[in-house]
């Protein structure tokens, strides 16, 4: 099984200036818990996660605080030819709940998530009891 073929595609991103409300909507309206950040050119140059966001919502009540002053900068990535048990323990070991996904030239192709590897391991274990 490998990362291409349980990643979300397309990857909804945001720009680092946008604010910490918009991103917290768009994972909302979305029903996400990452967004990739992109800079202008559309290079992933962080991740956010939702519970950061939800802390800088706490914390800065009514500041303009951007997506770029909360995001994870060290992005770490996955492959499309990686095998899905390869980024689940980057996930693991990097103690993280999804990994954008690049192509061979860094253009963002989609994410990988805890839900994608659950489904991969189910449908893996249903076609494994059907043999």
């Amino acid at each position: 099984m490998l990362v291409r073929e349980h990643m979300s595609t397309p990857a909804v991103t945001i720009q680092t200036g946008t604010d910490y409300m918009t991103a917290l909507r768009l994972m909302q309206e979305n029903a996400l818990h990452h967004l990739p950040v992109v800079d202008a050119a559309g290079e992933v140059v962080g991740i956010a996660a939702e519970r950061d966001l939800l802390l800088a919502a706490t914390r800065y009540l009514q500041a303009r605080v951007e997506v770029g002053e909360v995001m994870h900068r060290g992005v770490v990535t996955a492959r499309p030819d990686m095998p899905v048990a390869e980024a689940a323990d980057l996930m693991v070991s990097n103690r993280i709940g999804g990994l954008p996904v690049l192509d061979e030239d860094r253009r963002l192709l989609g994410i990988i998530t805890e839900s994608d590897v659950f489904r991969a391991l189910v449908e893996g274990l249903r076609r494994e009891k059907l043999t």
